[in-house]
Order: structure tokens, then sequence, then C-alpha cells
């Protein structure tokens, strides 16, 4: 693909201009979070200090290895009527310096463990709307501190981009009496835009990235949250993390994942969003909301396959 192309979403109301003539492939672009020697990183276990902790899985000499805390500089509080709600600080690993993508699969699904007990026990706190699972990863996607983690947040409302996500996803099933994200898996299954794949999951390159090097994680088996997933579909997911955050790893592009799930225990199809920031949005993006991406997804497809194969 040489020529731009305006591309429009499977099913949203949202357009995205592909415009691989713009295309210079990113170097550089995860700003790291570097940590001054003299710095206290209050993520290391050594540095916790009356925390509040939610949730722990510990390891083998007991020692905590995945531990759920309560921000303790958060925008929002269920003692404050004002800004109610309650963020929270899943800490991956008690080690200093890895990403994500350093981890085994296997404690990568811990960390989902992590990510269901937080975001099941979250829904039930009284007057919370929406909990959101996400993680940002290098300076140029928001995250502020070295040592790897996770947010978990609870909101007193529905965000908007979410209440339009799921208006536009029942309008589909209404016309089509099916599930869009099921339509995508069969429509892209085999395609020029399949990432990974096994039994259980389903990695693609959205026909309309708005994010350059952009995938969605599609469970194969229709399912509504996150807490709906078997042993087994974990597992699938942090494989496929890991395949997917070490090829970005490797081009140093910095990133969001966030994991979208059903509203109010309706229907929906959960899967995770990994949005790389190599590019910085400008005028027309910021103004309009159509964005431009250097990077078709079929080539993001390749370069994740050539980075496979190195």
């Amino acid at each position: 693909m040489s020529d731009s192309e305006i591309r429009k979403d499977y099913f949203k109301d949202k357009y995205v201009i592909i415009s691989p003539n713009r295309l210079k492939r990113p170097k550089q672009t995860k700003i790291r979070i570097e940590s001054d020697q003299k710095s206290v990183c209050f993520f290391c276990p050594q540095n916790f200090s009356n925390e509040n902790i939610t949730y722990q899985d510990n390891n083998e000499n007991g020692d905590w290895e995945i531990v759920s805390i309560i921000n303790k500089f958060s925008a929002l509080s269920i003692d404050n009527a004002d800004a109610y709600g309650q963020c929270e600080v899943i800490v991956e690993t008690r080690k200093h310096g890895l990403d994500i993508n350093d981890f085994s699969v296997d404690h990568i699904s811990r960390i989902f463990d992590a990510y269901i007990d937080r975001y099941k026990n979250l829904k039930k706190l009284d007057g919370i709307k929406y909990v959101i699972v996400f993680k940002n990863e290098g300076g140029k996607a928001g995250a502020s501190i070295a040592h790897t983690h996770s947010q978990v947040i609870a909101l007193p409302m529905l965000p908007p981009k979410v209440h339009t996500e799921i208006t536009e996803y029942n309008r589909y099933r209404a016309k089509n009496t099916t599930c869009p994200y099921c339509d995508i898996l069969i429509k892209e299954s085999g395609g020029p835009r399949v990432v990974w794949e096994n039994e259980n999951l389903f990695v693609v390159a959205p026909y309309a990235s708005e994010f350059a090097y952009e995938v969605w994680l599609i469970p194969k088996r229709h399912i509504a949250e996150i807490s709906d997933l078997s042993d087994e579909e974990k597992v699938s997911f942090a494989s496929a993390l890991k395949y997917v955050l070490e090829k970005l790893d490797n081009l140093t592009i910095a990133y969001n994942y966030f994991i979208e799930n059903a509203v109010d225990e309706k229907d929906y199809h959960m899967h995770i969003k990994v949005e790389p920031r190599p590019n910085i949005w400008a005028g027309l993006e910021l103004g309009t909301g159509v964005i431009i991406n250097p990077v078709s997804p079929e080539e993001a497809t390749k370069t994740y396959h050539e980075q496979s194969e190195n």
C-alpha cells in the first residue's frame, strides 16, 4: 500500500486516514522513565510505608510478588463526595527495571488474576458506574514511574467514550443480530491483519487502526467481562501480550493498553486494545477526531511477524 486511504471503523462512526507516504520508522519513541539513583521508588518493597493493600499474590518465600495498593496521590476517593471513586495501582513485580514482556507467561497470567480481583471488587462499591483496567508503558504513554505497574480506576459515571462504544455496539447487534466483535473474528480470519492466534484468542491489527502498530486481543468465546475468562483463556491473553509487547519494546515504542468490559451486566464481547504511541496527534486529530496513521495495519502485521523471526 503506497497511496493514502480513508477507512471507517468496523461498526463505529469513526474515520482514519492511513497515509503510508508519511511513514518514518519510529526510533527511540519509548521515552524511558529513568530512575535517579538517589531517588526513592515507592513501588519497590523496601520503600513500602503504610500502604493500603487491597490484593496480594505471594511468591514461594511468602513475600508479595504482585500487589494492588490504593494510590496515595489519587484524584478520586471514596471519602470525597465531590470526586468519588477509587484509584489503585497494581505493582506487577518486586523487581525494579523490568517490563511486563520480561515476565513469564505464568507471571502475566497471575497479573490477570489481580486485574480480575480488583475489577470484580471495585464494581461492587456503591455509586460506581464503570471500572477500567489499564497500563501505561513509557513516557509518551503517560507513565511517570519506572517500576512496572498497571492501574485500576473506579468511576462514578459512565465515560462518554464508553457510552458511545456501547451504543454503537448495541445498534450493530440490533441491526445484524450478531456481535460485531464475533463478526470481526470471521471477517479477519486468515487475512493480512492477523498478528497472532490460537484456539482461544484472536489478535488483529484493526482495519481502521488509529494508532501505528495498534492491535486488538479478542477472545474467540463470546464473553462479557474479564472475570469470565477461563484459566486457559488467561494463559492465551498472557502469551499474546508477551508476544506483542516484546515487539513494541524491540521497536522502543511506548504504549497504552486497556480492557473493555460490559456495562451493567449487559451483553458485550470483552477485549483488550493495545494502542502504541509513536506519533503525536496534532491539529487535525485534536480538532476533528479524524486520525492520520502513517503505518497501515497490514504493514504493522508484517512488522510484528518480522520481529518474531529476528
